[in-house]
């Protein structure tokens, strides 16, 4: 009978604690999209979209590969499983690196969609959006994957820390792309559903806003005024807002290719704008409406 050196026992019993944290923090939530909870778990059950689509419009552009979120539910199942075997002193590479490179993946989605729910004003900043369950996942994540048996092999550990931000990014980057792309075109020849002045629109919104995002919602829409406000970041993205008098607006996320245009805009400019309706956002702390458009053109008359 063999028994474990003391570095040995010290490394095993942090394994445990980080896959017990893991465990726990996987149905903790991860991200606040304004006042609602989205837990780890909520894209594998089938949620994370729903709410993001029911709140904010903004639902997954490939909703045929929906199935592949069940592969998260390997999380909780291959961490209890790493658990369980080094309880027994054997190898746990497989399952803690899978689950430990699956749960890192995940948290990298949630922060770059919360990035991208910005545009609709659903916040400032993905980081501030981070729940401290996203942070513990991260934690445990990396620690569980550091201490698994066997000692050795540190690259081939550090590697797996890696791969899956990294694999997550990529793909995101790229399903981001593919959309962009093949909206572009759409927003920019394809005749509008309707057109509206700024004023108008807004106040439409502020009467009746369920009838006016059954009536908008998805629709590409020409929206005549004049410009309140004008944001240019520095990666060539900018929006445009109208504003009325009570501080609600209609903003405008524009795509890179209009970076010429609107560089010669300026604040209180008349201008003609195509773009597809996201919807409307109430917030009850300002007491304001927003409605948000994407993919958003300069109509040319």
């Amino acid at each position: 009978m063999t028994t474990a050196s003391p570095k040995t026992s010290l490394l095993q019993s942090l394994h445990l604690l980080f896959g017990a944290g893991l465990l726990v923090s996987f149905f903790l939530p991860w991200v606040a999209w304004k006042d609602i909870k989205v837990s780890g778990y909520h894209m594998p059950a089938g949620n994370f979209f729903k709410l993001s689509e029911s709140n904010f419009g903004l639902g997954n552009p490939f909703p045929q590969f929906d199935f592949t979120f069940y592969i998260f539910w390997l999380i909780p199942v291959l961490v209890v499983a790493g658990i369980v075997i080094v309880l027994q002193n054997k190898k746990t590479s497989i399952p803690v690196f899978i689950s430990g490179a699956l749960a890192l993946s995940l948290v990298t989605v949630y922060y770059f969609f919360s990035n991208t729910l910005i545009d609709l004003g659903v916040g400032n900043s993905a980081f501030d959006m981070l729940e401290p369950g996203a942070f513990i996942t991260v934690f445990t994540a990396i620690g569980f994957i550091l201490t698994s048996l066997p000692l050795h092999a540190w690259y081939k550990k550090l590697a797996w820390v890696f791969i899956g931000p990294v694999l997550a990014w990529g793909a995101y980057k790229i399903g981001e792309q593919s959309v962009l792309s093949e909206t572009f075109t759409h927003t920019d020849k394809v005749a509008a559903d309707y057109t509206a002045d700024a004023a108008g629109l807004i106040k439409e919104f502020l009467i009746n806003d369920t009838a006016a995002n059954k009536k908008y919602l998805e629709k590409t829409i020409i929206v005549n005024g004049n410009t309140s406000a004008i944001e240019i970041l520095g990666d060539s993205t900018s929006t445009i807002k109208f504003e009325d008098s009570t501080g609600s607006y209609a903003i405008f996320s524009l795509e890179k290719n209009q970076f010429d245009k609107i560089n010669k805009i300026t604040a209180g400019e008349a201008v003609s704008l195509k773009g597809v309706c996201s919807g409307s956002i109430y917030s009850e702390i300002l007491g304001t409406t927003a409605i948000t458009f994407k993919r958003a053109t300069f109509n040319i008359k």
